[in-house]
Formats: C-alpha cells, sequence, structure tokens
C-alpha cells in the first residue's frame, strides 16, 4: 500500500517528498468534533515518505480525511500531526459502496408515543447477497432513496441469526426535527433519515448497502455478567445484540436503556422477551432528574444492588454519544471490567 502526499499548489517543501508528478484535484473534508474544515488541495501520490509540510497542524485535527477520488472510490486517510506544520497520512483505498433496492416488509411507523422514532423493516430479491456480509451483532448500513442522496448510516436491530429466519433486515430510525441547509444555496433540505421516515406507500423502496462495520465481536474465552448500555436509537445494536442466539455466558444480563422517559422509549416490549425473558432492565428516565443510563449503574454497583459475579470475566456492550460512552467506560473500568472487554460497534 502506498502512502499519500497532500500538498497546497503553492508548498515547495511538500513537492519535494511527492515522486510521482500527475496532480489530482479534490475536495478534502476533515471532520473533528462538531465542527469541520474544507481544503481544496492538490493531491499526490507518494512512494516513500509519509510525511508532508506545508499545512497547519491546526487546521487537520487528529481525524479522517474523506476523498471523493476519481473514479468514484473513496479513500479514508488516518490523519495525526507529529508537529508544527507536519502532516502524516496513512492511506487505505475501499471498494466502491454497493446500493441494494430494497422493499419494505414493514413501513416506517412511529414506535414512541413522543419523539420520532420509527421502526421499519425491509427485504427484496437481494436479500440473500446482502445477508452474506451480515455476521455480527451491531453491524450497520447505509440507506438512501435516490443514487444522488447523502446515504444515511443505520445499525441493524435484528440480530444475524434473526434476519435470516424472518427474511429481513430490522432498523429504528430518529427522525430528525429539522433539515439541513444547503451549503450553496442556504436552502433547507429534508435528510435522508426524514425522507425514509416519511415514505408511506405501498410502492416505496430504498437503496440499502449490505451491512458492513465490525459489529461487537465476542471474546473467546468465558464469559461472565453482560452489561449493555444504549441512550435513545442506539438501542438497535444492543436489541440486535441480545436477539443473537450462540453465545452463552456465566452470569446475569443487564441493559441500562437511557431515554427521556416511557414516552421515548422505544422496544420496551421486545426487549423483556430477548434471550428468554431472563434480561433485567434499567430505564434510566432523564426527565426524573436522576442522570443517564451510566449514573444509574454506578448508583447500583457503589450501593451494592449489582454484585458483578467476576468482573475480569463481565462484557459490556456500548452504543450512545461520545460523552456517555467514555463516561460508562471510566465507570467499568473503576469497576474491574477490563478495557479489552468493553464493547463497541465503530
Amino acid at each position: 500500500m502506498r502512502s499519500m502526499c497532500f500538498a497546497s499548489s503553492s508548498s515547495k517543501s511538500a513537492s519535494s517528498c511527492c515522486t510521482r508528478r500527475q496532480k489530482l484535484t479534490l475536495n478534502a473534508t476533515v471532520a473533528h468534533r462538531t465542527r469541520s474544515y474544507s481544503n481544496r488541495s492538490v493531491f499526490r501520490d507518494c512512494t516513500t515518505s509519509s510525511t508532508c509540510r506545508g499545512f497547519s497542524s491546526s487546521s487537520f485535527a487528529r481525524g479522517e480525511i474523506s476523498i471523493d477520488h476519481p473514479g468514484n472510490r473513496q479513500n479514508f486517510l488516518k490523519v495525526s500531526s507529529s508537529r508544527a506544520g507536519d502532516l502524516k497520512i496513512k492511506s487505505a483505498w475501499g471498494d466502491d459502496v454497493q446500493f441494494f433496492p430494497c422493499t419494505f416488509v414493514k413501513k416506517p411507523r412511529k414506535v414512541t408515543a413522543k419523539g420520532d422514532l420509527y421502526s421499519l423493516s425491509i427485504g427484496g430479491k437481494h436479500l440473500d447477497d446482502m445477508m452474506e456480509k451480515f455476521s455480527t451483532p451491531g453491524q450497520y448500513v447505509q440507506m438512501k432513496i435516490l443514487p444522488s442522496d447523502k446515504p444515511a448510516f443505520i445499525a441493524v436491530a435484528n440480530g444475524p441469526q434473526m434476519a435470516k429466519k424472518t427474511n429481513s433486515f430490522e432498523f429504528l430510525v430518529k427522525r430528525p426535527s429539522e433539515g439541513y441547509a444547503d451549503k450553496d444555496t442556504g436552502e433547507v433540505l429534508q435528510s435522508t433519515a426524514q425522507k425514509v421516515c416519511d415514505l408511506d406507500s405501498d410502492e416505496a423502496s430504498v437503496l440499502v448497502s449490505a451491512p458492513m462495520g465490525k459489529g461487537f465481536r465476542l471474546p473467546e474465552d468465558e464469559i461472565g455478567d453482560v452489561l449493555c448500555f444504549a441512550a435513545g436509537s442506539g438501542i438497535s445494536p444492543v436489541k440486535s445484540f441480545l436477539e443473537e442466539e450462540g453465545f452463552t455466558h456465566n452470569g446475569e444480563t443487564y441493559v441500562f436503556y437511557g431515554t427521556r422517559d416511557a414516552a421515548h422509549t422505544a422496544f420496551a416490549e421486545e426487549l423483556k422477551t430477548t434471550m428468554g425473558g431472563r434480561v433485567k432492565i434499567v430505564n434510566a428516565y432523564s426527565a426524573d432528574g436522576n442522570g443517564y443510563a451510566q449514573d444509574y449503574f454506578k448508583r447500583m454497583i457503589d450501593s451494592g444492588e449489582l454484585k458483578l459475579k467476576d468482573p475480569k470475566k463481565a462484557i459490556a456492550v456500548l452504543c450512545g454519544q461520545k460523552e456517555m460512552t467514555e463516561q460508562t467506560i471510566e465507570m467499568l473500568e473503576n469497576a474491574g471490567v477490563p478495557r479489552e472487554r468493553i464493547l463497541m460497534n465503530f
């Protein structure tokens, strides 16, 4: 695999590390937390050094660059700055994402009394091809309606074995209350998630990729207690995990599920029947003022209400926003759960 070098067209020092003369113009976008930076640059193919000078490292905070390469291929670059003015880049060319036309087995329907969570199921003649890629609970798909739409990334809500049994993929989609502003015209447009949730025709179809991502990969040794943490629509991959047959554990199963209140909670009944009804569900309603899912866990650990049989054999499954997962990881480690046994699907 060859290293890639970015250089602005006015950077002489950057040019010295590039051996291939062909220049390709592209748009590079760097996402860092809630801010994004766009930089129109000249792309060159380097065969040796992966360090290029000529960029301000503050403009390329540690993160990923997504590049639309000629030929409609997408390049994901891991970026880190070693010192001011230096940029280290590793490249990994990925295959094109293939989208399959799918029909609804169950049309989008609102599944919470309040809020905007919609459940839907898809099928179609390409399902067998898609199923081949669905091996691990926690994987996700890309979904859109028109080829020109920006895809939405949505976790699969049923496990691989359940998907094969029902011959369908199930999803829980949060419908955003607002659209987004077009960067050129400023016009407010509907997001893909909004469009999908609003589909109501029996003949409607969507374009969906095969499942992708690493999912929740279980350790190979003995598993004790199972601790699951989710917030809002993050319950989807957790439900997928709980539905999957084929793994055994010697301990209790807890689901700490954070939502605003009961009216904003999805899959309440479905979760009660997973794993033979042996799951202990802790609903963490933020409207009650008692904190979030991770806070409920900490109180139960501190009070002795929850006692892990052997923390070193326990596993935890997490799906939520960054702050929630960071706090939960810290609390789990303080409770004795090894970091490598705390699983996330991204």
